[in-house]
This record gives structure tokens, sequence and C-alpha cells, in this order.
């Protein structure tokens, strides 16, 4: 792929209304994991206790589904639109940029309604919305939505590029946003046995997030100087074909094949060395399927001077927005200098078995200044 700058980021998480904020405290391990009351699971012990999540307090409560993505959205946007440059404020900057949202994957049971059925829904309830509620003059015909959960980010950046590449378009916004704390949804969790609890020690923790990337050509960022966090270098999306059954050594296998080629594809070093963000978030099916990968790229990867970012420790699961946040952390990094890498490898596992790798580069830092004595 052609390389796309990242010129713009930003966040709203549990652990902070802006990506500079969240990203230190991620980075730092905090975590703000809170009771969920009126929502009780076993304690292992034959009674019950209030289930544990990770809520955005005094930002999003009392939203639902729809409304809770454009909350969080539009939180990750105003940050992005208060550390972006003064040229942001000019509506002909939005009049060459696109949108594409990132929503969850649609599961009936999780929702209670199928996408296929309102297939206007997404904008209707959330992009159109999204661009009213932040007044950005964003053509219509530059928006998409994609329900594809963990791997929207890697389907997402195949599209800015796609757009980008075709110039229709300058730049592309995707934003991601996804809560698990709604009722209906922490029973839909609940019933699948995916809560964590006194009975089940390997699930996962309900979270939510919203979080954004500007991304754009590198001749247009210079043109405008635009300052980078980095690049995004290379892309891969795999899915098994429809009637294969799946299991967690399939999954392995395509997950490191996604990784193998976008490596490949990208001409990166091998074996990579550099921070690997993941989301792994408790379930056991995802630690199998991360353990397959890791045994068949082991002449890839060398995962003994890698780092691994787990954002779900600190956030628990925020599923469409975890590829975004990942990127947006790993990318912040690299330009604060909090770690000594300057590539990353952004991986996503869908519910639906899709996964995605995204290979970054940081941008190029100036050598650090020696104080003399």
């Amino acid at each position: 792929m052609v390389p796309l700058a990242v010129t713009g980021m930003g966040m709203v998480t549990s652990l902070g209304y802006g990506r500079t904020g969240s990203c230190a405290a991620l980075r730092a391990g905090l975590t703000r994991a809170r009771e969920l009351i009126g929502f009780m699971v076993p304690d292992g012990d034959g009674e019950e206790a209030p289930a544990r999540g990770h809520p955005i307090q005094g930002f999003a409560e009392g939203f639902f589904q729809a409304g809770a993505w454009v909350r969080l959205a539009s939180g990750a946007m105003e940050d992005l639109l208060y550390e972006a440059s003064a040229e942001t404020s000019s509506p002909n900057f939005w009049r060459r940029t696109g949108l594409i949202a990132l929503t969850p994957l649609f599961d009936p049971d999780r929702f209670m309604w199928a996408i296929d059925q309102n297939p206007d829904a997404l904008p209707k309830f959330f992009t159109e919305p999204l661009i009213k509620l932040l007044g950005v003059p964003i053509p219509p015909e530059y928006v998409q939505a994609l329900a594809l959960g963990h791997s929207g980010l890697g389907e997402g950046l195949r599209r800015a590029e796609a757009l980008i590449g075709s110039r229709q378009v300058d730049r592309v916004v995707l934003v991601g946003a996804d809560s698990y704390l709604d009722g209906l949804c922490m029973q839909w969790l609940a019933e699948h046995g995916r809560l964590k609890s006194g009975e089940a020690p390997t699930g996962l923790l309900p979270g939510q997030a919203g979080a954004c990337l500007l991304v754009e050509s590198d001749i247009v960022a210079r043109a405008r100087g635009a300052s980078s966090a980095g690049q995004v270098v290379g892309v891969v999306v795999k899915a098994a074909p429809p009637d294969e059954p799946l299991n967690v050594t399939r999954l392995g296998h395509l997950l490191a094949g996604a990784i193998t080629e976008v490596l490949a594809t990208a001409g990166a070093a091998r074996p990579f060395r550099g921070e690997l963000v993941l989301d792994l978030n408790g379930e056991e099916w995802k630690a199998h399927v991360w353990g397959n990968a890791q045994v068949l790229l082991a002449q890839h990867v060398d995962f003994g001077r890698c780092r691994e970012l787990l954002p779900c420790e600190s956030l628990g699961e925020t599923g469409a927005a975890s590829g975004v946040l990942g990127t947006g952390l790993t990318l912040s990094g690299i330009q604060e200098r909090e770690t000594p890498y300057d590539m990353a490898l952004v991986c996503g596992l869908s519910d639906s078995g899709q996964v995605a790798a995204v290979l970054l580069r940081g941008a190029a830092r100036e050598p650090l200044a020696l104080s003399r004595s």
C-alpha cells in the first residue's frame, strides 16, 4: 500500500477524556475498573456480586447503543480537533475529507435487531448525527460505516487508501466507538458465558471507548505543513471461507498469515522487533489463537525483543474502538519517546473470525540533546 501519514489522533476512555492523558495512564498500567451496580454475577461461593467494568464516568452514562457511539465518537473527534492545527477550522479542509465510522458487529442477539433488516440504520442513527453534532461539512458521499468489530481498523484503512488514492478526498478520519455497558449487551455477554466473574475468571470486563485517526497522503500532509505522528505502511485483512468451520488452530493460522504477509508486503526488516498491540481481553479463545499464531511466527517475529501492549488490561473490552485506540497508543509512545521502538504491529481478531494486521512506523525522531555540565 501507499503509506498513509497519521496527522491527527483523538481518544476518550475510562482513563481520560483525551489522548494524552489516556495514553499516559495506559503506559503506566493504571485502571479504573468499578462495580456496575444493578448487574449481578456469581461470586464463586454460591452468592452474587456486582459485575465489574470500565465505564467512562461523568461522560457516557445514560447513552444506549448508537447514542453511546455518537457520544464516544464525538468525544474522540473533539479531542482530535483540539490538538489539530488551525487549518481544521476551515470548511474547505472538511470538504476534502472523508469519514469512515467503525462499529460493532451486528449480532442480533446483542442488539435485538439485524442490520440487513434496516440497512440505513448506521447513517441515520450514527454517522449523520455525529457529523451534525461536530458541525463539520464532510460530504455525505464520502462517509462510510463498517460494522466489523475488532477487525474494522484494517478494512477502514484499506478503504481510506482507496479514497485518497483516487483523489476523491485528501484525507480520511477513521473513528471507532463501542460500548459493552448497556443492559442488553451485559445480558448478552452473561448468557454466552463471556463475563468475568467468580465462576469465570477468564472472562472479559466490559468497557467503552471512542478513538479516531486522521490519515492522509504524505504529499498532502507536507504541502499543508502538517506534523505526522507516524505512517501506516501495511494492512492485511483475512477471513476464512464462509463454509469453513473455525477453531482456535485455524484462527491462529489466519492471524499468523496476516502478520507474515503484512511484514513481507511492507518490506519490513525480519525478524520484526517493535511493539505488538493485541486485543486480548481475558477470554481463553483469544489467548489460544494468539498462542497458536506465536508458534507459526517464530521465524518472523523476535518475541524476546518485542513489547506487548494489551489495552484491555486497563480499559476492559472496547470492541470496535480497540484497533484505532491501539494505534493511537503506540504512535503516541513513539512520538513521546516512551518506547525504544519505531515500529509497531496492531492486531485485531473479530468475533466473526476475521483477522487484521496493521504495520506502523513512527515519525523520524530528532536525537536527544545532551546537556553539558
